[in-house]
């Protein structure tokens, strides 16, 4: 049995990485889906080229730039089926990608008591050889998995549950997986069907990126921090807590904001006296805290 999917993509000004996305899309041997593509406010809106070119898209286009987790939601609102895949815009499927999400979805019994299940990008790795296992918490936060997945959401258990995807510009979507691998767990297929690409400048991962926006990196970190320290303590995870109170300093520094970045040192002492040296950073010239920044992307992988 072929299950329909709908396809949700959000974009913001990456009018030739969204096309690349998109063809890969069409150029699937599986055709029972629909495409969704929510656009964040670019400017031009690419609606003529989409209806001349992708005239199945169904094209929605927001009047503000509101970010990727509002217009994820957006998408999830829109769709016509259950079974949900959410893209990014700068990445593509793999050649038979649908095919084998298809057949792995039919292949688990009681697969619907999820709320999103999820297949791995290129850059993702998994430290176990099981095709398919429904992970903890635990796990999500002491490196069983690191990279990135495709998440395909059950869009009515999603909503029954009344899941969203935050608002937050950064790093919202870790906030979400967090809730519901406490909740529900958080099931990995072992599977890639997505090809990760590099070549947006404007990428998360992007260095010179995050020290742009490290406004937007340090809120990430300390939303974490703040909901979910506790869960953390219960699982005697302090290397993770002490890695963000690390990530969380660093990008308020790199931000100029000294009295969150004393704040966050404060609190870490609390768990270890060594990060005491942190102290010092208060007073590194911006260029010393970059190379700090590289040196702490390089030990999270």
């Amino acid at each position: 049995m072929e299950l329909p999917f709908s396809i949700v993509i959000t974009t913001y000004n990456r009018k030739y990485e969204l096309m690349r996305c998109l063809k890969s899309i069409f150029d699937q041997s599986y055709k029972k889906y629909e495409v969704i593509v929510v656009d964040d406010f670019s400017k031009p809106s690419y609606q003529d080229y989409i209806i001349t070119n992708f005239p199945n898209v169904n094209y929605v286009y927001r009047e503000n730039n509101s970010g990727p987790g509002e217009n994820r939601n957006k998408g999830i609102e829109v769709a016509k089926h259950n079974y949900v895949i959410i893209m990014d815009d700068d990445d593509i499927f793999h050649k038979d990608a649908f095919t084998i999400i298809n057949q792995s979805l039919q292949s688990i019994e009681n697969i619907d008591q999820y709320p999103v299940v999820n297949f791995l990008r290129s850059n993702a790795r998994l430290n176990y050889q099981d095709y398919f296992r429904v992970n903890t918490f635990e796990n999500l936060t002491k490196g069983v998995i690191s990279g990135d997945v495709t998440h395909v959401i059950n869009k009515k258990l999603f909503n029954e549950f009344n899941y969203k995807f935050p608002s937050t510009r950064i790093g919202g979507e870790l906030l979400l997986w967090f809730e519901v691998a406490l909740k529900n767990g958080y099931p990995i297929f072992n599977q890639e069907v997505v090809q990760l690409m590099d070549d947006s400048e404007d990428r998360l991962t992007n260095f010179d990126y995050q020290v742009k926006r490290a406004n937007l990196f340090k809120e990430y970190q300390m939303e974490i921090l703040d909901k979910f320290e506790g869960d953390l303590l219960e699982i005697g995870n302090y290397p993770f807590l002490i890695t963000k109170y690390k990530g969380a300093i660093i990008y308020a520094l790199l931000d100029g904001d000294k009295k969150s970045a004393y704040k966050y040192i404060t609190r870490v002492m609390k768990y270890s006296k060594k990060q005491a040296i942190f102290l010092l950073m208060l007073i590194f010239p911006k260029v010393t805290i970059k190379k700090l920044l590289f040196m702490y992307r390089k030990s999270t992988g």
